[in-house]
């Protein structure tokens, strides 16, 4: 057992600095990856929120004769023919933060948006030709935004008998 050398000191002290650097490059790597994820996430939802809330607003105000706004409620009136009757059936949107909500009296309520942040609808009573309905949606430090202008069907006349 002659001749065997142990580490010195500064050999030890050389390999934890290479192994510390290197430690807190992987560190600091997988941090920027779980945050670019995180907030690549929250984009997602944000531009999902906003996509999905246009679609059924712009299906449902098109087809409508009126809206009854009171506060964060939005009430659409939609006519439609049977036979030689026109009946009206309404769809009720109501905001309730961060939710966003749409009853068709039919079905359940469904979620048409979950991170909408302030009241959509316009300060208005009754509308009967065009509504501006302006969405913001926030998850996280993530917001968007999106402004609707949509243009309602004027109220159905029954066509006479021939």
């Amino acid at each position: 057992m002659k001749d065997e050398r142990g580490m010195t000191l500064v050999e030890i002290l050389v390999g934890l600095a290479i192994t510390g650097l290197i430690t807190g490059t992987l560190v600091t790597a997988i941090y920027q990856i779980y945050q670019v994820t995180g907030w690549g996430n929250n984009q997602l939802r944000v531009q999902h929120d906003l996509q999905n809330a246009a679609t059924w607003l712009n299906r449902d105000v098109v087809s409508a004769s009126s809206a009854d706004i009171s506060g964060t409620q939005m009430v659409l009136t939609i006519p439609y023919l049977s036979t030689d009757t026109i009946l009206t059936r309404t769809i009720t949107y109501t905001h309730s933060a961060p939710w966003l909500t749409r009853d068709c009296g039919v079905s359940t309520v469904i979620t048409v948006a979950r991170h909408i942040v302030t009241n959509p609808f316009p300060p208005t009573d009754t509308i009967t030709s065009s509504i501006t309905i302006t969405l913001t949606s926030q998850a996280s430090d993530v917001t968007g935004s999106a402004t609707l202008q949509l243009d309602m069907r004027p109220e159905p006349t029954p066509s006479p008998s021939p």
